[in-house]
This record gives C-alpha cells, structure tokens and sequence, in this order.
C-alpha cells in the first residue's frame, strides 16, 4: 500500500469508529458550520480591509 492508501485507511477506520459511537454529523449540521465559518472569515476581512484605490 502506498502513503496515501494508509492515511485513506486510517481516516476511514476512526471515520467508521465516530459513527459507530453516534459521534456522527448530518449533511445540514457540516453546512451550518461551514457557512457560520465562511461568515465569520468575511466579517474579519472586511473589519480589517483597508480602501481601496480609485
């Protein structure tokens, strides 16, 4: 197996661990976060933005 396969394997073991122990998240929780996160990095930049030329 090469590198990649191991880590594959490896991810995908605790992967299937997490779910089997109900430590799992659904499709809506995973996009909630990554929007309040998307959110949260534009108001940083936009609080920190200096004007821009004409």
């Amino acid at each position: 197996m090469t590198n990649e396969e191991v880590l594959l394997t490896k991810i995908l073991k605790i992967s299937h661990q997490q779910v089997m122990a109900g430590k799992s998240y659904s499709q809506e929780e995973v996009e909630r976060f990554l929007d309040n996160r998307l959110y949260e990095s534009r108001d940083k930049m936009v609080g920190s933005s200096v004007a821009e030329s004409c």
